[in-house]
């Protein structure tokens, strides 16, 4: 059973706070001291859980070429997890609302609570309640820190703000030891005017992210408001497409000056995040690397969202494993061919309520093309065939 804050002693919760601080003046005296990010990054779980007092913490860093969380650091998991181990960035992952969403995200359950999905990695360290907190560097979410208890736990305020406060400080020891030598070199590759032009370029896109997150933020707060379950369900297909768009601004090519998307990087980066969402269902990519206008892209990378969360939700019933392989090709003639299909039970009649389907063919009449069902012996496959503009 969780203990409530107003339940521990007055005592109890002025040492706790007085470690707190001197945790945080502690790891701030050592992070100045050490010179290599991991080993920053390994110090703040150490201190995390020595803080929190659970067994177990990490540290997650976001690759937005895979659109995943990949685990730098930790204390406490078993071997094969630091360094190796990723995890989502869909809200339904803890550490991934935290991301998207750049707020701290304390569940007392996570084995019972229906928002959030019981990853195989928190399931197999028996964890309980966990508690993470967005690691910002220069403005933009690098990461999450987060602690995870295997008892049911209350993680109150002051738990939070201790957290953030470490997850704050990590950020700012992180700022001097990663990217300088991308500065330096456009520091002497590029003139004066060209920098500022850059310079203000990812500006625009770190607001643009910025306000990415701050819908997402608005849009999960209104979910948990909403009685009705179905409601609830309809938030979040807005909120995964959402995602979606967040995904394609990462994958942006602003030292271009075009604006262009790499798009097998932003297929195969969303794809990575999907495939986070069901286990046992492998996502298999055959991408040919293509730049497209973010205008051109985003359709794209909507459609394969809505087919491949189709197919993981319906095309593998009771736990059925199998595969789904998404395809992007140039053909001749200007057109290209985005295709995803997998080999699952196949296509059932039409749901009630489902908009799946329409935003779909929305989408593809947007890019002026066309969709059809592709011949297969088992399973449901869409190919979609639209002129290339490039």
């Amino acid at each position: 059973m969780s203990v409530d804050a107003t339940e521990i002693p007055m005592e109890e919760q002025l040492a706790r706070l007085r470690r707190y601080a001197e945790i945080l003046s502690d790891f701030g005296r050592m992070a100045a001291e050490s010179s290599e990010a991991d080993r920053v990054a390994q110090l703040a779980c150490v201190q995390a859980a020595r803080g929190i007092g659970v067994r177990h913490s990490k540290v997650l860093r976001y690759r937005p070429e895979a659109a995943d969380l990949l685990i730098i650091a930790g204390v406490g998991w078993k071997p094969g997890v630091v360094g190796h181990v990723s995890l989502g960035t869909d809200l339904a992952s803890p550490p991934g609302q935290a991301l998207r969403t750049r707020l701290p995200n304390v569940i007392g359950d996570v084995s019972r609570n229906p928002e959030f999905r019981y990853s195989a990695l928190l399931r197999e360290h028996g964890i309980i309640s966990v508690l993470n907190v967005p690691v910002a560097v220069d403005g933009d979410v690098w990461g999450v820190l987060e602690v995870d208890s295997e008892i049911p736990r209350y993680f109150g305020p002051d738990d939070t703000q201790f957290l953030q406060a470490l997850g704050n400080t990590l950020g700012l020891a992180l700022r001097g030891r990663i990217g300088i030598k991308e500065v330096v070199d456009a520091a002497a590759d590029t003139a004066r005017l060209l920098a500022q032009e850059r310079m203000l370029r990812v500006e625009l896109q770190h607001r643009s992210k910025n306000d990415l997150q701050l819908i997402m933020a608005l849009l999960v707060m209104q979910r948990r408001r909403l009685p009705d379950a179905e409601a609830r369900r309809i938030f979040g297909h807005v909120l995964e497409r959402v995602g979606a768009i967040g995904v394609a601004h990462d994958q942006l090519n602003l030292d271009s000056g075009t604006g262009q998307i790499e798009i097998a990087d932003y297929l195969q980066a969303l794809c990575g995040n999907l495939s986070q969402r069901r286990e046992g269902v492998l996502i298999e990519t055959s991408l040919e690397p293509v730049e497209m206008p973010h205008a051109r892209a985003v359709p794209l990378g909507l459609i394969v969202n809505e087919l491949v969360t189709n197919a993981l939700k319906h095309a593998f019933p009771e736990g059925r494993s199998g595969t789904i392989r998404v395809e992007f090709a140039t053909l001749s003639g200007g057109e290209a061919q985005l295709c995803v299909r997998d080999d699952g039970a196949g296509m059932g009649p039409p749901r009630a309520g489902s908009s799946g389907t329409e935003l779909v063919r929305g989408l593809v009449k947007q890019i002026g093309g066309r969709m059809v069902q592709a011949e297969q012996a088992q399973g449901t496959g869409f190919c979609v065939l639209f002129p290339l503009v490039t």
